[in-house]
């Protein structure tokens, strides 16, 4: 005999299962300009001052005890966590309108996308959970890092493997 909590559940898969179906068509047919849309510009959060060349060159001259109010506190962070999935986006993109990217470069991304939603998500949870202040800030300055990364990767994919989209891509940053 099937029971509320099995029709529920089943319900809940169901809805689910739609709704990742409507995000996976609606990210298949976007297009350049209405992926950069979404993307916070790094100067809005600070990020453009804790990492002078931060598209070029990974790592950041901010320190674990300077960071948060550099980054402008849970904003900066969230900004962050926001621009990962856009930036992932735009390297899934280019990826299926450019030829030659490595599958081993786009799944390195990913890996850095997952990497700064971590430690954002980390951070987050020690600023909101935690009296001490250390930790959100060590999380916030990993996380940091892991950005500044991602961001040196993906320019380096954009500038090696797709002269079309590596000036659209720089005028987006």
């Amino acid at each position: 005999m099937i029971t509320i909590l099995q029709v529920l559940g089943i319900t809940f898969l169901l809805a689910y299962a739609v709704y990742w179906r409507r995000g996976q068509t609606r990210r298949r047919a976007a297009t350049w300009e209405s992926i950069v849309a979404r993307l916070r510009s790094n100067s809005e959060f600070g990020f453009d001052q804790v990492a002078e060349k931060y598209l070029y060159a990974e790592g950041i001259n901010a320190t674990t005890e300077d960071i948060w109010p550099r980054i402008d506190g849970a904003n900066g962070l969230w900004a962050m966590y926001t621009n990962a999935g856009v930036l992932m986006e735009l390297a899934d993109y280019t990826a299926a309108h450019a030829s030659n990217i490595p599958e081993e470069l786009i799944e390195n991304l990913r890996s850095d996308a997952f990497q700064v939603r971590t430690a954002v998500l980390m951070a987050l949870v020690k600023y909101a959970f935690s009296h001490s202040r250390v930790a959100s800030s060590v999380n916030a300055h990993r996380a940091a890092s892991a950005y500044s990364g991602m961001l040196a990767h993906i320019t380096t994919m954009f500038q090696d493997h797709s002269a079309l989209f590596f000036p659209r891509f720089l005028e987006a940053m």
